[in-house]
C-alpha cells in the first residue's frame, strides 16, 4: 500500500509538471503567434497603403524578432525609395517650373529690342525721303545696339540652358586660374576707365574654362555697368577663396538676396540701357555651383562677391 501511494504521488507530480509545461508552452506559442500576427497585420496595412499610393511613416516599431526585423527592413527600404521618388518628382517639377519661367522671361525680354528694330526698319523702308542723314544714322545705331542686345541675350540663354542640363554634361580640364583671370581682365580694361587690379597666387583647378571665364567677365561687367565706382579688385588666396569687389555705390540691402535670380533688375530701365540681359549674375551663381561652391554678396563700400574655386 505504501509503495502504491508513492507511485501515485510520483505520477501526480509528473502530471502537474506536464500540465505546467503545457501551460508554459501554450503561453509561449500565444506570445509568438501574437508577434507574428502583429507583424503580418502591419505588413498588410503597409501593403494597402502602398497600393493606394499613400505616404508611409515608420513611426510604429515591429516586434523584436526575426520576422519583425525583416518586416521593418522592408518598410524602411520602401520609405527610402518612396522619399527618393518624391524628391525626384519635386526636382523635375522645379525644372519644369524654371523652364516655363525662363521661357516667359525670354519672350518678355525679346519683345523690347525686336520691337525697336522693327520700328527703325519700317521708318527706313517706308519713309527714307523724309529722314535726314543724321536721323538715318541714329536709327541704324539703334538697330545695331538692339541687335547686340539680342545677341547677348541669346548667348546668355544658351549658357543658362547648358548649365541647367547638369554638371555631368559639362566637360572639365586642368585650368590655370591666374592666367585665365589676367586674360579676362586684359580684355575688360579695353572697355572701361575703371582701374582693375588682380592680387592672386598661381592656382590650377579642374574646371570648364568657358564657364570660369564667364564668372569673372560677368562680375567685372556688372561693376563697370552699374557700380558707378572707379576701381575693381580681384583677390584670391592659395586655397582658391576669391573676392571680387568695387568701390561703387552698392545696392539697397533688400535687393541683395535677389540679385542672382534670373532677369532680376534693381533698376529695369537703367539695366536695359546699359545693355544687360538680366542673366549675368545668374550665370555666375550657376557656374560657381558647377565648380563645387556657393557665391555670396555684401555691401562693403561697394559690392563684394565671395566664392571659392577648387
Amino acid at each position: 500500500t505504501h509503495s502504491l501511494q508513492e507511485v501515485l504521488k510520483a505520477d501526480s507530480s509528473i502530471l502537474w509538471i506536464m500540465i505546467a509545461f503545457a501551460i508554459v508552452l501554450s503561453l509561449a506559442s500565444y506570445v509568438a503567434s501574437h508577434k507574428i500576427s502583429l507583424s503580418i497585420r502591419r505588413l498588410n496595412l503597409f501593403a494597402e497603403k502602398a497600393e493606394k499610393g499613400e505616404r508611409i511613416y515608420n513611426d510604429e516599431a515591429f516586434p523584436h524578432d526575426e520576422l519583425g526585423s525583416i518586416a521593418s527592413h522592408i518598410v524602411r527600404l520602401y520609405i527610402q525609395r518612396d522619399e527618393q521618388h518624391r524628391e525626384a518628382l519635386r526636382q523635375e517639377k522645379d525644372k519644369i517650373r524654371l523652364k516655363k519661367q525662363l521661357t516667359n522671361n525670354i519672350n518678355h525680354e525679346l519683345k523690347t529690342p525686336v520691337a525697336s528694330i522693327l520700328v527703325c526698319l519700317e521708318l527706313l523702308r517706308d519713309h527714307p525721303e523724309m529722314l535726314s542723314e543724321e536721323k538715318k544714322r541714329e536709327l541704324n545705331d539703334r538697330i545695331f545696339t538692339n541687335a547686340q542686345r539680342l545677341n547677348s541675350l541669346l548667348k546668355d540663354v544658351a549658357a543658362i540652358t547648358r548649365m541647367d542640363e547638369g554638371e555631368e554634361m559639362i566637360e572639365k580640364a586642368p585650368v590655370d586660374l591666374a592666367e585665365l583671370v589676367n586674360d579676362v581682365v586684359a580684355e575688360e580694361r579695353l572697355r572701361t576707365s575703371m582701374n582693375i587690379t588682380v592680387d592672386m597666387p598661381q592656382l590650377k583647378i579642374s574646371g570648364n574654362r568657358q564657364l570660369l571665364e564667364s564668372i569673372f567677365r560677368n562680375l567685372i561687367d556688372n561693376a563697370i555697368s552699374y557700380s558707378g565706382g572707379s576701381e575693381i579688385v580681384i583677390k584670391a588666396d592659395s586655397e582658391g577663396n576669391f573676392t571680387v569687389s568695387d568701390n561703387g555705390c552698392g545696392v539697397p540691402d533688400e535687393h541683395l538676396p535677389h540679385i542672382f535670380e534670373r532677369f532680376y533688375r534693381i533698376d529695369k530701365g537703367r539695366s536695359r540701357a546699359a545693355g544687360g540681359t538680366g542673366l549675368g549674375l545668374s550665370i555666375v551663381r550657376n557656374a560657381v555651383g558647377i565648380h563645387g561652391s556657393d557665391i555670396s554678396v555684401t555691401n562693403n563700400g561697394g559690392l563684394q562677391f565671395r566664392f571659392r574655386l577648387h
